[in-house]
């Protein structure tokens, strides 16, 4: 097997990620619960221009590209930004953002 066919089989191990957001719950308290696929380069990319002029945008389209309900469609999109930049508690913005870019060690894929 190439490193590359290696390199890609990695990748796709990486599961969608289950983010639960209790500051945005639900009437029962329950957390808000937001899901994204893995982050990847190319979506760094898409998203580059942005954190050379304002972070906080950066990461407000980050959490806009990739945030997902349960069924996989976005949760939010661009007409949803002046919102998130105004009126989103930012620490919740941030931490999502984290999460969303976080990538997987090699023991949290082998499930230690």
């Amino acid at each position: 097997m190439k490193i590359l066919d290696r390199a890609t089989a990695h990748f796709e191990k990486q599961e969608i990620k289950r983010i639960e957001v209790p500051e945005w719950g639900d009437d029962n308290g329950n957390p808000a619960i937001i899901m994204c696929e893995p982050f990847t380069l190319a979506d760094r990319k898409a998203l580059l221009k942005y954190a050379q002029d304002d972070d906080m945008e950066f990461l407000v389209r980050l959490v806009i590209m990739k945030a997902l309900d349960d069924v996989g469609n976005k949760i939010f999109d661009l007409s949803d930004k002046p919102i998130l930049m105004n009126k989103v508690d930012p620490s919740v913005i941030l931490r999502l953002a984290n999460e969303i870019s976080a990538t997987p060690t090699v023991e949290d894929m082998s499930g230690n």
